[in-house]
């Protein structure tokens, strides 16, 4: 398991459980237009409280399972108030226990997010950077995969800047906004990775 918190330069990364939901939907509720456009279609009640406690419920079970990593970003000084995410989806390797690899997992996905004032400073790059080295360092991964809407320059620009380069056209494979759209798989072989 990687560890709870992280420091950067510039900014503080935590897992965080359920007494943190006011804070993340108030992120979501500041950044809804930004973030709409390239996320999935959320549920009816995505913008509650309750939704966000369940969900950071299950995000934290999910870390202390060794499956799910999601660092809430906060710049310092000011940690009180969220700014953004990274979050890591393991993929676990089928083959592990017959002891033919080093890690039980085969590669991760990344996603991460940035509120709309704190966007342009290099921090999501600082945050996905600091996530990335706590896969390789905590978590063994070699590959880790993003899926980014063509749309999204800033995203794809991000990645590239990280080293991620594309992998794989996905077409009508995410649904946006209540439409299947076409996504682009990037991917960063992480031992390039210092």
């Amino acid at each position: 398991m990687g560890p709870s918190i992280k420091l950067t330069n510039r900014l503080v990364l935590r897992v965080e459980n359920e007494t943190k939901a006011a804070e993340v939907l108030s992120m979501y509720q500041r950044n809804r237009l930004i973030f709409e456009r390239f996320e999935p279609t959320r549920p009816a009640n995505f913008y509650s409280i309750d939704y966000h406690e369940a969900m950071l419920r299950r995000e934290y079970k999910s870390y202390m399972a060794n499956s799910f990593l999601r660092y809430y970003i906060y710049k310092n000084p000011n940690i009180s108030r969220i700014i953004g995410a990274v979050n890591f989806n393991l993929m676990r390797d089928p083959n592990y226990f017959s002891g033919n690899n080093n890690s039980p997992f085969t590669h991760a996905e990344i996603g991460y997010k940035m509120d709309a004032l704190y966007q342009n400073q290099g921090l999501t790059y600082e945050a996905c950077m600091a996530g990335i080295q706590v896969m390789i360092s905590d978590y063994g991964i070699r590959r880790i995969d993003a899926r980014i809407h063509p749309d999204n320059i800033a995203s794809i620009k991000l990645a590239e800047k990280m080293g991620f380069v594309p992998l794989q056209f996905e077409p009508k494979s995410a649904n946006v906004m209540g439409e299947y759209v076409d996504i682009m798989r990037y991917t960063l072989d992480t031992s390039h990775i210092q």
